[in-house]
């Protein structure tokens, strides 16, 4: 499965697979995002496949908002997506924009 991230404008999208091989990387363009712009916005928009090591990356930068004073949404993804978080039970836990509800399609 193909991988691709593109961030800019305090915005990070990945792309694909977010999951053990790919959290480091948007992991560092979430923190240069928000060093640069004092926000950042995460878009699951893009992603097929998020597993738990890509849960606990939303999770920490959510932790890491609150701690260093940057401000962070995450954009819902489908499904798919959207059904680890709550199968793991911390919607409540992550700034979602919508309410953590998926885009109609």
């Amino acid at each position: 499965m193909a991988f691709t991230l593109e961030e800019g404008d305090g915005v990070v999208r990945p792309r694909g697979e977010l999951d053990l091989a790919t959290a480091g990387l948007v992991r560092a363009a979430l923190e240069k995002q928000a060093g640069e712009h004092g926000r950042v916005t995460l878009d699951l928009g893009g992603l097929l496949f998020l597993d738990t090591s890509g849960l606990r990356l939303v999770l920490e930068t959510a932790e890491a908002s609150r701690r260093e004073g940057f401000e962070f949404v995450v954009l819902p993804g489908a499904p798919d997506v959207q059904r680890l978080f709550d199968l793991a039970g911390v919607t409540g836990m992550v700034p979602f924009a919508d309410g953590g509800e998926p885009p109609e399609s």
